[in-house]
């Protein structure tokens, strides 16, 4: 069954497709067999800037989870929701606590989406998230944290149906990541007051290229905001858009920046761990070469391309913002969006200065 509205509603209600068809999404869900009593309410959470993320409540409070595409948005392969579905679908056979997938669809205009259950816990979004867990438990929970991040690295592929996500490239991760993010600039970056430090970046990074860099399952997209937490424990890990087989230091390295400390400058995307309690970075990276047995010398290089790479994704947020195409939902302040690009691209920048 197919579930749509009409281009201009998408972009108007700016809430995703289904939430114009609450009686389409639960006829889509019953044909599943799945419980659905009475009428849906679709509303959309979060404070995501890329895939959009909506719950279904049926009137029993049975819920479900719904992902599809920004609108507007043409990246395909970085919002290819039926491939995330594939994703969360193999991992279930795996200890990486993930959702259970209820299936996929496709609207008439051929714009994907899918469904998965609705886990049980909350995503720590803010200081306040966080300032709600005594001191003891933010620490535990942040070595939960490294330590499931280190399975994933430790995962085989193969063992769960994920090879298949090899890029047929022999350039490295972060070289087609320096690639694919500096075409995305030349679109949206040239003409700001950022580009000539940006692209001193892009050329340091460019110039020295990890060499051998192992090759393992990672996220993309890991911290805290993409975690379900319930009782202090990780019930979910959520988002696997960026999921593919690459440098697992990148992977490394996000968290780490995200994992922002009380003394750190404040910037656009809020950072539970600036509320304190939580193990220092230091310690994280101590956990995470022991558990996985990976060397981590280079760290401030992967942690230079990072912030760089953080940059550059909230740029093409901030002219999504100014084009109108994301509406009022998760909404940034634009100059401090603007000041936050400076900050991370100077942060870059003196990361390197450190190689």
């Amino acid at each position: 069954m197919e579930v749509g509205m009409s281009t201009a509603a998408r972009i108007s209600r700016q809430v995703g497709l289904m939430c114009d068809a609450p009686d389409a999404v639960a006829a889509w869900l019953r044909e599943r067999g799945e419980p659905v009593v009475g009428e849906v309410s679709i509303a959309r959470v979060g404070f995501g800037q890329s895939n959009i993320t909506t719950v279904v409540s049926a009137q029993d409070g049975h819920e479900w989870v719904l992902r599809e595409p920004p609108p507007g948005d043409r990246a395909e392969s970085a919002h290819d929701v039926a491939r995330e579905a594939h994703i969360v679908t193999s991992l279930a056979h795996s200890d990486i606590p993930v959702p259970r997938v209820i299936g996929t669809g496709k609207t008439p205009a051929g714009n994907a989406f899918f469904v998965m259950e609705r886990v049980a816990g909350s995503a720590l979004e803010s200081e306040a998230d966080a300032g709600a867990l005594s001191a003891g438990q933010r620490r535990e929970l942040g070595l939960e944290v490294i330590d499931t991040l280190a399975r994933l690295h430790t995962l085989d592929p193969a063992t769960v149906g994920l090879s298949d996500l090899a890029r047929p490239s022999s350039t490295p991760y972060v070289g087609r990541q320096i690639r694919r993010l500096t075409a995305a600039w030349e679109h949206m970056g040239q003409q700001t007051p950022h580009h000539r430090l940006w692209d001193s970046v892009r050329a340091r990074l460019a110039a020295s290229l990890p060499a051998d860099a192992p090759t393992v399952l990672i996220h993309g997209d890991f911290r805290l905001s993409n975690l379900l937490v319930q009782d202090c424990r990780i019930s979910a890990v959520l988002d696997w858009e960026l999921c593919t087989l690459g440098d697992p230091l990148a992977d490394l390295a996000w968290l780490l920046d995200d994992w922002r400390q009380p003394a750190d400058e404040v910037i656009s995307m809020p950072s539970p761990t600036r509320a304190g309690g939580f193990p220092e970075r230091s310690e994280l990276l101590e956990v995470y070469c022991r558990e996985t047995g990976l060397n981590a010398d280079r760290i401030a290089y992967y942690r230079g391309f990072s912030q760089w790479r953080a940059a550059t994704l909230l740029q093409g947020v901030a002219a999504r913002r100014r084009s109108g195409l994301l509406g009022t939902h998760g909404q940034l302040d634009l100059d401090q969006l603007d000041s936050t690009i400076a900050t991370l691209i100077n942060a870059a920048a003196a990361e390197l200065e450190t190689v």
